[in-house]
């Protein structure tokens, strides 16, 4: 063995045991960080076409993750700015094997997918079904950031809080190892911060309920569907 790689060895068992602690402990206070202090893009939204960073922007690719049961005029003003930004936006909509859907996730996909392509939305926006950790399908679709959308952090901030703190540690806790996609929040239009896929549900459920009292909540294009979906 050369003198050089004697030396190296030796600098690799005095001081590797050192390196890693300290890069485990960077990892950890960035984690931690994310967590105490979400990104929360508040609207109005920055312009995708004056954005400083979009040149980069367009090199990416995000995921946008929700239930979408049933999707709405909140959701498609979220994906078609995503759409615009970034070069492809992934809309998962997660399976949970212990719940029973009244509409499924294929679908609540189909319902989307619809609305997508009715309202003229970028090409670049594909919907996807996911069984699993969805950071897991991010992973594999090589997404850069993790987008959840939110009517704002005062109302929705807790119930996302535990979320996000799956999203950051689940990588590294259950593996494979991987660096975890930051998270980060897309607070809705103000206009739209009294619709929610619930009151959508509820006033669909209405016996005698009318095309009329969900055309403020979803787009024209699919409350037809929508109601033959979730009526009574």
């Amino acid at each position: 063995m050369s003198l050089t790689s004697n030396f190296l060895f030796s600098l690799i068992w005095g001081y590797g045991w050192k390196v890693a602690l300290v890069a485990f402990l960077y990892v950890t206070s960035v984690l931690v960080g994310r967590i105490a202090y979400p990104i929360i893009l508040r609207y109005p939204w920055p312009h995708p076409t004056t954005s400083r960073r979009i040149c980069s922007d367009k090199r990416k690719i995000v995921v946008l993750a929700g239930s979408y049961n049933p999707p709405h005029l909140g959701h498609l003003a979220m994906i078609q700015y995503l759409g615009e930004r970034y070069r492809k936006v992934i809309v998962v909509i997660g399976v949970n094997p212990s719940k029973r859907y009244d509409v499924t996730p294929e679908e609540r996909a189909d319902l989307t997918r619809r609305m997508l392509k009715r309202s003229a939305t970028s090409s670049n926006v594909e919907v996807h079904v996911v069984k699993g950790y969805i950071w897991r399908h991010a992973k594999r679709e090589g997404a850069e950031i993790f987008f959840r959308g939110i009517r704002s952090w005062e109302k929705d901030g807790r119930e996302e809080r535990s979320l996000q703190i799956l999203n950051t540690w689940g990588p590294l806790l259950l593996g494979p190892l991987w660096y975890p996609i930051p998270t980060q929040f897309l607070e809705g239009k103000p206009e739209y911060n009294h619709i929610s896929s619930t009151l959508i549900r509820d006033l669909s459920s209405i016996p005698n309920s009318s095309v009329t009292d969900l055309e403020h909540l979803v787009p024209k294009s699919i409350v037809k569907d929508v109601t033959k979906l979730y009526g009574w």
